[in-house]
Order: C-alpha cells, then sequence, then structure tokens
C-alpha cells in the first residue's frame, strides 16, 4: 500500500464516520416520531474484507507508464445506509432506543477524532519530509 493509499483510505473510513454521526443523530432526533424505523451505516465488514483481500494479494510492479497501475479504488469501500424495520422498541411503532444511541453516537465520535489526528500526522509527516528534501 502506498503513501497515498493510505491517506486515501483512512479518508474513507472518516467519511462512513461521518455519515454514521448523520445518520444517528437524524435517529436522536425521530426518537419520539410514531412509527419511524431507525438506520444504520454498515461499513467496517466492507472495510475488514478489503483490508483482508489486499494482505493476501501481491502488489502490482509496473516498469512502464501503459502498465496497469495497483491503485487504491475509491469507490469499492462506500458505506450503505440501511433501516432496520424488522425490530420494535416501543409500542407506537419507533424503534428508536436513544440511550443505545447516544452511546453509538459518543463511541464514533471519538473514533472519527483519533482517526482525524492520524490523518493530521501522516500530513504532518509528508510535510516534514518535503521540507527537510528542500535543504
Amino acid at each position: 500500500m502506498g503513501i497515498f493509499d493510505k491517506i486515501s483510505l483512512m479518508v474513507k473510513v472518516l467519511d462512513a464516520k461521518w455519515l454514521r454521526n448523520e445518520v444517528i443523530a437524524n435517529n436522536i432526533a425521530n426518537a419520539d416520531t410514531p412509527n419511524f424505523k431507525k438506520s444504520k451505516v454498515v461499513f467496517e465488514d466492507y472495510l475488514k474484507k478489503f483490508l483482508d483481500d489486499r494482505a493476501t494479494k501481491m502488489d502490482l510492479k509496473t516498469t512502464n507508464e501503459k502498465h496497469i497501475k495497483n491503485l487504491f479504488e475509491k469507490n469499492i469501500l462506500d458505506p450503505i445506509v440501511y433501516q432496520e424495520k424488522d425490530t420494535l422498541y416501543r409500542n407506537d411503532g419507533n424503534n428508536v432506543d436513544i440511550e443505545k444511541e447516544m452511546v453509538e453516537l459518543t463511541e464514533n465520535s471519538l473514533s472519527y477524532n483519533v482517526l482525524a489526528d492520524q490523518v493530521s500526522k501522516e500530513f504532518s509527516l509528508l510535510r516534514t519530509v518535503i521540507n527537510e528534501g528542500r535543504k
């Protein structure tokens, strides 16, 4: 995995976590809406499969600009939002458990912040390498 592939992958994860924050916030906002069905974001399973597949495959080596390049495919890791229609939490048809949603929002926000710090450190490292190369 190249240096920019790593950053691209982290950005994909950040995008998925941002989407999850939006979905959870929507669930919380509709916690008192009768017959509202909560939504969830599926992403981590796709990420794990992608990383497992990359670990078992050999990187392509190119000696000519016309060769096939082994670039990170950005559209392969798109998160999926689905609505949970088969669960029921309350008598009014709403299935949002506000406490569970708040915990998930906190977990997701914390992991988003940690990953954003990691991306920032990657860019800081690149800046250092570029600046040291100028000397």
